[in-house]
């Protein structure tokens, strides 16, 4: 699927995951970004769809990149992150009504991935803590899903209004789609242990007897997901 690029400011503006690797898009967004001031180009994870329009930015515009420090140690050699995001990091743009962006760490599906929360409107720009359609896939070793959950109810127990995710379209119920992905990872975990009770030890397997709903072309994906579930359901000792 494509993603979502975001600018969040008005005159002066954050360019949040300039994603794109083809030319005719990355000079399309410069055009959109012609008469606009850039103060910075903000990267909510490392993974190359949402970061390979970065260095065009970077070089047309002559502006930062920032992201989290984990996310700037794997990128090096790719994308020239200039510097780390701060724990809770907070940034205000000028004009009206104003905007007020706080950064915050959500690792599960990345390591060093981060949300953005715009806090006087509510709005979460989620980069992969969820799609507007389907859900996550969490792919061990960089993806975990303890993690990933504790995330989730963390950006539910905010003033959160709207979610801006990085793929599909903008949700206007915001906690409630959290938790719609809380209650779609806690029902795959139970079906998870009942195939594991049943004697399907193998992600393929068990990705047979769970993901009934899901394409055989996406079972791949899958079997990442299954995986760290399993990853989890041992360090709880439940399996």
């Amino acid at each position: 699927t494509h993603t979502n690029c975001y600018l969040a400011g008005g005159d002066e503006v954050i360019v949040i995951d300039p994603a794109s690797p083809y030319e005719e898009e990355q000079a399309l967004l410069d055009r959109v970004l012609e008469k606009r001031k850039i103060r910075e180009i903000w990267l909510t994870h490392l993974h190359p769809d949402h970061v390979s329009g970065a260095n065009h930015l970077k070089k047309e515009r002559g502006v930062r990149i920032a992201a989290h420090a984990i996310t700037a140690r794997d990128l090096r050699g790719f994308v020239d992150v200039d510097r780390a995001f701060v724990e809770n990091e907070r940034l205000e743009l000028a004009g009206e009504p104003g905007w007020s962006l706080r950064i915050l760490h959500t690792p599960g599906h990345a390591r060093g991935h981060v949300c953005v929360f715009e806090e006087k409107n509510g709005s979460l720009i989620t980069g992969d803590l969820v799609a507007g359609a389907g859900t996550i896939v969490i792919d061990p070793p960089e993806g975990h899903m303890a993690t990933y959950l504790d995330s989730l109810r963390r950006m539910q127990a905010l003033p959160v209004t709207a979610l801006f995710p990085a793929h599909g379209p903008v949700m206007a119920n915001a906690k409630g789609k959290i938790q719609e992905y809380l209650d779609h990872r806690m029902e795959r975990e139970k079906n998870i242990v009942a195939a594991w009770k049943r004697g399907h030890r193998e992600p393929a397997s068990i990705v047979k007897e769970v993901y009934t709903d899901v394409p055989p072309a996406m079972h791949g994906l899958a079997q990442r997901s299954v995986l760290a579930h399993l990853e989890k359901l041992r360090d709880e000792g439940r399996i």
